[in-house]
Order: C-alpha cells, then structure tokens, then sequence
C-alpha cells in the first residue's frame, strides 16, 4: 500500500522516527560506554508472514471486520518500523488512531488496502 510522501501519515511516522532516535541516542549516552542492544530490524519476508496471519480470514466485505484488520496490519507495520520501544511513547495511541482514522477516510487507501489483504493470502 503506497503511502505518499504529503499525506497525513508520513509526517507523523518521520516526527515519531526522529523521536525514538534521539531517545537512543540519549540511553546510549546514559549506558556509559555499554553497547546498545538493539532489536535485529524485521525483514519484509517476516513482516509479510506476519501481515498475512494477521489478516486470514478476514472478510473484506464487511467494514467492521477491515477496521479491525487496518489497525492491526498498522500496528504492526510500525512497529516493524520503528522498533517496538515506540509503544513508549506517550503519543503512540492516539499516533495510531490517527493514522487508522486517516487511512479509513480515504477511498484509495481502502482499495489499496483491500488489494493487499487479497495479495498476501
């Protein structure tokens, strides 16, 4: 699912990475000298096994049953993203609502994401 680059949600996932950067940065700091243990990045064949589990099953006719298959596949994504140490940020709820509600408004992200459910099961 293309997200372009003026749309609501890209500013708020580059505002979140340059957040959790400079908090890594700031623990690196205080670990005096302690190397950092970072998770090892999902690869896109993981994420995709994981995006496809997530979303079996689900029926794409029915809204209430793509609402709750959009915030999940989201979820996941971010965290795949930006690690999962984002669910520390105060703003991570409502990051994600946001994103979800502005995904769901719009009826080429529902197209798009109705063509990657189909494509990833």
């Amino acid at each position: 699912m293309p997200i372009d680059r003026t749309s609501l949600p890209t500013p708020l996932i580059a505002v979140m990475r340059a957040e959790l950067s400079r908090r890594g940065e700031r623990a690196r700091a205080g670990n005096s000298g302690a190397p950092a243990s970072a998770p090892p990045p999902s690869s896109p064949r993981s994420l995709r096994a994981e995006v496809a589990g997530l979303v079996r099953g689900v029926d794409t006719q029915d809204p209430v049953a793509m609402r709750a298959a959009r915030r999940r596949v989201i979820r996941a994504v971010l965290l795949a993203e930006l690690g999962s140490e984002l669910r520390e940020y105060s703003q991570w709820q409502p990051m994600l609502d946001t994103l979800v509600d502005s995904l769901e408004a719009n009826e080429d992200h529902r197209e798009a994401f109705q063509a990657l459910i189909r494509s990833v099961t």
